[in-house]
């Protein structure tokens, strides 16, 4: 397969607009009993305080509560079970883990399957963007913020939840008090179908090429009109992504 062009996006002052979109295309719905698994394990590393994640991200200033944590807890492991449907036949295949970590102690690979090392990135449905936080990337693609030394992925992959997890759960921010929040919160994620698509990935020699290229879009930005961006990203655009029918794993 050809390596893809990385288009840069739109750009008119401090103001980036995506050019190059792929349409949401539905692939299946997640079983009920994923679903629950994967709120009990995001409500667990935020609320049930089993676990801990960052409530900053890397080069950002924005402080994430823990509500916004569990949405991005919650469609961040959602996405690591879509694309365990495409490995569960390998030999090596293992299933996304759903054990809490304390802060400091986290996964960086997703799948470590034969020879491929890969990690899954998630946006929302409507989402075009593989974004990688630039201050976790050195310039010949090796991941920074490795738990051990840093790490060469062979592909990451991005995979786009619906619906909104962030719009179903704005609601709880003011209006529950804690001894409620947890069976009110799960009502609204489990009684509702989650989907997913997998618009495409990119391979290492692909995320090497953009960050030469400096496909960047910096912290302060605003994206597509309505997202300030709260620190240096990489990007690619889902329309630009090889074609997830050709990742091919050893």
């Amino acid at each position: 397969m050809t390596a893809p062009l990385f288009t840069k996006m739109d750009v008119s002052g401090s103001s980036y607009a995506v050019n190059r979109k792929v349409q949401f295309d539905k692939i299946r719905n997640f079983k009920p009993t994923t679903v629950f698994s994967v709120f009990q394990f995001a409500y667990d590393m935020t609320f049930g305080a089993k676990g801990e994640h960052r409530h900053s991200r890397s080069g950002g200033s924005h402080f994430r509560d823990n509500m916004e944590i569990f949405s991005n807890t919650f469609q961040g492991k959602l996405s690591e079970f879509a694309v365990a449907n495409l490995f569960f036949k390998h030999k090596d295949f293992r299933a996304p883990d759903l054990s809490t970590h304390s802060l400091g102690v986290w996964e960086d690979v997703d799948f470590l399957i034969g020879e491929s090392v890969i990690a899954v990135k998630s946006t929302k449905s409507y989402g075009n963007l593989l974004l990688l936080e630039k201050k976790d990337w050195d310039f010949q693609g090796n991941y920074l913020a490795s738990t051990g030394t840093p790490r060469i992925y062979t592909h990451l992959v991005l995979v786009r939840i619906a619906p909104d997890s962030d719009e179903i759960t704005r609601q709880f921010r003011t209006n529950h008090s804690d001894t409620d929040l947890e069976i009110s919160l799960k009502s609204k994620i489990i009684n509702r179908e989650w989907s997913y698509d997998i618009p495409g990935f990119i391979e290492t020699q692909d995320l090497q090429r953009l960050i030469r290229e400096g496909n960047v879009i910096p912290k302060g930005a605003l994206l597509n009109d309505s997202v300030t961006m709260d620190a240096d990203n990489y990007y690619v655009q889902a329309g630009d992504l090889r074609n997830v029918e050709f990742l091919k794993i050893q």
